[in-house]
């Protein structure tokens, strides 16, 4: 820990851009999976694969916007996670 911010104890670049917003976006992106998931069109668990997948490509020539969306990522892979659990529990 370098006694920043958690965020930026967790991604050092985070400093760069605004916390917030970073979280605001995947939370975002987390609703608009979850919907085309309703519709049939890709799992959240895909789009976020995808979007990690793009997340390591970007990184290597831009590595604050890569670890940004790597953020969302794995912001969308805990929301797959989730739904998954729930959809497990006994009703």
């Amino acid at each position: 820990m370098n006694g920043g911010t958690p965020d930026e104890d967790v991604f050092p670049g985070a400093k760069l851009s605004d916390p917030a917003m970073v979280r605001a976006m995947g939370g975002a992106l987390a609703v608009l999976a979850g919907m085309l998931e309703g519709k049939g069109v890709a799992s959240v668990e895909e789009i976020s694969n995808v979007l990690g997948i793009y997340s390591v490509i970007t990184g290597e020539t831009a590595p604050d916007e890569g670890l940004i969306l790597a953020c969302w990522a794995g912001i969308l892979r805990d929301a797959a996670q989730k739904k998954a659990e729930k959809d497990r529990e006994p009703e």
